[in-house]
């Protein structure tokens, strides 16, 4: 799948701002933070082709525990609640459980799509 499929390992929001092609699929798994997440994302989706969807990881629904250990991750939660005030048609869907065993004994992900309403 090389020729369909790039990885890039770097600072999320330098890579960002100089990437100029489109994708279909986005992952973001940068460091966190809401403030960086907040900026990731409208690049990202500005990257995208009609349709396209953003995988983000570590998003934790209305800031509640997935897992037995309670470790909630804020960042990315934040950052599109705050996102979705300004950009109504931002949508986020958080991939819930899973069909296949994920960690803690549990099938729970907080992984969560994200693309534009329509």
């Amino acid at each position: 799948l090389r020729e369909r499929v790039q990885f890039h390992c770097s600072n999320s929001l330098e890579l960002l701002s100089t990437i100029d092609k489109k994708y279909d699929f986005i992952f973001l798994d940068g460091d966190h933070a809401a403030v960086t997440v907040y900026q990731e994302l409208p690049k990202a989706m500005a990257l995208l082709n009609p349709r396209g969807q953003i995988l983000l990881h570590d998003y934790y629904p209305n800031l509640k525990p997935l897992f037995s250990d309670g470790v909630v991750i804020c960042g990315p939660c934040l950052a599109t609640d705050r996102l979705h005030k300004e950009t109504p048609d931002l949508v986020v869907q958080p991939l819930g459980d899973l069909p296949w065993p994920t960690k803690q004994g549990s099938n729970r992900t907080s992984l969560a799509l994200v693309g534009r309403r329509g």
